[in-house]
């Protein structure tokens, strides 16, 4: 039986799981409880109303408001961390030191490559495996598109158009550390990976063009460049009144779209003119690969990936690269909104150096 122990019981660790219309198991928690193998032991939180809320949802006596403590205490095989970024770096460190055989922890990884860094480097030590919940690498309808675009039938994946717009506030936002970049884009970011491979080089923008009162960017443009030959554009902003997540995947006989309005169309020839002209006609999508929540396939995975020595589906490696292609586009907006090229060799946060030359 695996110990589990969750450090921040907020809106992805716990609340999301009693919210109206949503598939269930929908939380952290309601995950490594649905699991036979798995138990919740102990919590941590800041916050005394949301932790005794979290002990009494979830039947956890072992509370605290120290994470060190708990660290120090209780054992813990896994240990998840569902905290704001800027402490996901020190939490996910000491977890591995430890002795935590994985960690769960939330998108972004961290806000920095140099974070980012020091948690592989403590968890390569130590031997535990990190999982980072870009949620739709777990998700039975993107895996089944997936399989698609890959069999050949639509052909090569030649484009990919995203939209993540209106995707909060809510009040756990901290606006001060992530924009819609960080905060919503970076589950873009990470499913343009899957798709169309690793990035190669970023043309992008972050700028505040309204919401003044943000210290953060509240509009990007990004174009991307793949290995793979595709190419991408990204539009990513907190001005939409309503909310609007979607990744096009434009192929050279077919179209599909996940997320708003998602569907499947298919190139065929026209009768007027027909072997001249194609036109795009609509079909079903195809059916999900698997029927679980893609949080409950997250944490079967992190248990397996320990017991099969096996990395998991959103390595640390993966949580990285989609920081580093948001990293790429802050650098792009600080030389001039030119190209970058990844490898990015930047340490520190591109958002505080924007930030520090007053360019953000």
């Amino acid at each position: 039986m695996y110990r589990v122990g969750i450090i921040g019981c907020g809106r992805i660790a716990s609340a999301m799981e009693d919210q109206p219309g949503v598939a269930r198991p929908a939380t952290i928690a309601g995950a490594f409880a649905a699991l036979p193998d798995a138990q919740l032991v102990a919590a941590c939180n800041r916050g005394e109303e949301k932790l005794r809320a979290f002990g009494q949802r979830w039947n956890v006596s072992a509370l605290y408001r120290d994470y060190r403590e708990m660290l120090d205490k209780e054992r813990l095989d896994i240990v998840c961390v569902a905290t704001h970024p800027p402490l996901h770096p020190e939490m996910a460190v000491a977890a591995a030191q430890a002795g935590a055989k994985g960690i769960f922890c939330e998108k972004p990884m961290a806000l920095s490559l140099g974070e980012c860094d020091a948690m592989l480097d403590a968890c390569e030590r130590s031997g535990t495996k990190l999982l980072v919940n870009c949620s739709r690498r777990w998700s039975g309808q993107y895996r089944a598109v997936q399989d698609l675009i890959e069999s050949g039938a639509l052909g090569p994946l030649l484009h990919v158009v995203a939209h993540c717009q209106g995707c909060k506030p809510f009040p756990e936002w901290v606006a001060d550390t992530e924009g819609p970049l960080l905060h919503d884009a970076v589950h873009t970011f990470d499913t343009l990976r899957i798709f169309a491979g690793e990035v190669t080089s970023v043309l992008g923008t972050a700028t505040r063009r309204m919401r003044r009162e943000f210290r953060v960017e509240d509009t990007s443009y990004s174009l991307l460049r793949f290995e793979s030959g595709a190419d991408g554009v990204v539009i990513s902003d907190e001005l939409t009144e309503y909310e609007r997540w979607d990744v096009e995947f434009q192929c050279e006989k077919g179209v599909i779209r996940m997320g708003t309005n998602a569907g499947l169309w298919r190139s065929r020839p026209q009768a007027f003119e027909k072997g001249w002209w194609w036109e795009l006609t609509p079909g079903p999508l195809p059916d999900p690969a698997w029927p679980e929540t893609p949080i409950l396939r997250a944490a079967r995975d992190l248990i397996e990936s320990i017991e099969q020595g096996r990395q998991p589906r959103c390595t640390g490696r993966d949580g990285r690269a989609a920081v580093e292609v948001i990293a790429a586009i802050y650098e792009s907006e600080r030389r001039g909104n030119a190209w970058v090229h990844l490898p990015l060799g930047i340490q520190e946060s591109p958002l505080e150096v924007l930030r520090r030359e007053g360019k953000l």
